[in-house]
């Protein structure tokens, strides 16, 4: 999807204030300059608004910016739970017990 295509779908997501937001791979195919805007904006509509934002992305570093915990699913399941915090060592143990999996936040 496109940049501008982009833009259009978060405005319609927070024009319809939701209580609960689900962003999958937020800043997949947008320039760098543009992924920092859409991390902050993520961070400053859940602090403003108090809304929970569950964020799934192969980016473990953006979600570590963002997030409070991640979670690693794998297969459906939820691998593991850890503070955003937790070296990047601990994320690999659980993602290495489990194959791989999906990240979320």
């Amino acid at each position: 999807m496109e940049e501008t295509n982009k833009k259009f779908v978060w405005l319609k997501a927070f024009t319809m204030e939701p209580d609960l937001l689900f962003v999958s791979e937020p800043t997949r195919g947008i320039d760098v300059g543009a992924k920092q805007l859409v991390l902050e904006t993520l961070k400053e509509y859940n602090r403003e608004r108090n809304t929970t934002i569950v964020v799934t992305s192969s980016e473990i570093e953006e979600l570590r910016s963002i997030c409070d915990r991640i979670a690693i699913i794998n297969e459906g399941k939820v691998a593991g739970i850890l503070p955003a915090s937790a070296g990047i060592l601990e994320f690999g143990k659980i993602d290495v017990r489990n194959k791989g999996g999906r990240i979320v936040c």
